[in-house]
């Protein structure tokens, strides 16, 4: 036993030493441990700000803005009220897709009758039927709300997006700001109501001649920029009142109507228009023939 203390107090000091090795080991271990289950900070960005989320992103996309309008147009199954609503928001193209509601009721309602036989394809002649029944049922009450395009003008859009433009210059303004929107619909309701003033073609030297050729080469280049040319709304309004089914393309019934004697004019004026309307055709199929 006496041994054994002796031993003790000649080693103590190396016991001790011995002891806060182990110590220190066992403190390391348990700091590893929670450096390894520390999450890792995410580093800010330089402006000290967050990337917007995605929803926000969109919301102040213009592109978005207007495709979000164009499904609202396509889902209206009353036109009176999409139209007033539309048209309080400029910010989205709505004062585009308003005058859009109003052209389609606008060529239904010059032409109410519809035709007791028809030639050509029975399958489109049932299609036209249908569409027209569906625009007739959408278009309800807007003849009476919006007797004429001075009445639709006089919306408080509290922008662009005009009916009837009051000088060239305004025309060419209003279809800047459609093609702004990066929307093709847009795009098309300004060119449908601007086409007659632009400054586009070699002139015939006649006014009326004139304007007469440029607002059927819009109609042609409008639904060229929507990609809707095939059984569209021309082609089918013509099927249905005039009981014509042979031609199921609007730009067929557009060009059925040209003098023969003024289609040299005709076809600079909408080589014209083809190029204005360029930044929106690029962005579409419907550019050319399908």
């Amino acid at each position: 036993m006496k041994q054994l203390l002796f031993w003790i107090r000649d080693h103590k000091l190396s016991s001790a030493g011995l002891v806060l090795v182990i110590l220190g080991c066992v403190a390391l271990v348990n700091l590893s441990h929670r450096v390894h289950h520390l999450k890792p900070r995410v580093a800010a960005s330089a402006s000290g700000d967050a990337s917007p989320a995605p929803s926000a992103r969109a919301a102040a996309d213009p592109v978005a803005r207007a495709a979000g309008m164009r499904s609202e147009f396509e889902g209206a199954t009353n036109y009176v009220d999409f139209i007033q609503r539309a048209a309080s928001r400029p910010q989205e193209g709505g004062a585009f897709y308003a005058l859009l509601a109003w052209q389609r009721c606008s060529r239904l309602h010059q032409h109410p009758d519809i035709a007791a036989i028809h030639t050509g394809s029975d399958a489109f002649h049932d299609a036209a039927m249908a569409l027209v029944a569906d625009l007739g049922r959408r278009c309800a009450g807007v003849p009476q709300a919006y007797a004429d395009a001075p009445a639709l003008s006089r919306l408080p859009t509290e922008g662009r997006g005009t009916v009837a433009p009051s000088s060239r210059a305004a025309a060419e303004a209003d279809l800047d700001a459609a093609l702004k929107t990066g929307d093709p619909g847009a795009a098309a309701a300004a060119l449908r109501a601007n086409a007659g003033l632009l400054d586009v073609g070699n002139p015939s030297g006649d006014p009326a001649v004139d304007r007469q050729m440029r607002e059927w080469a819009g109609q042609i280049v409008a639904c060229e920029v929507e990609g809707s040319c095939r059984r569209g709304i021309e082609a089918s309004l013509h099927c249905a009142i005039t009981g014509d089914c042979t031609h199921e393309d609007d730009r067929d019934v557009v060009l059925a109507r040209v003098p023969d004697t003024q289609r040299i004019i005709f076809d600079t004026i909408l080589a014209g228009l083809h190029e204005r309307m360029r930044p929106a055709l690029e962005r579409t199929q419907g550019g050319g023939r399908p």
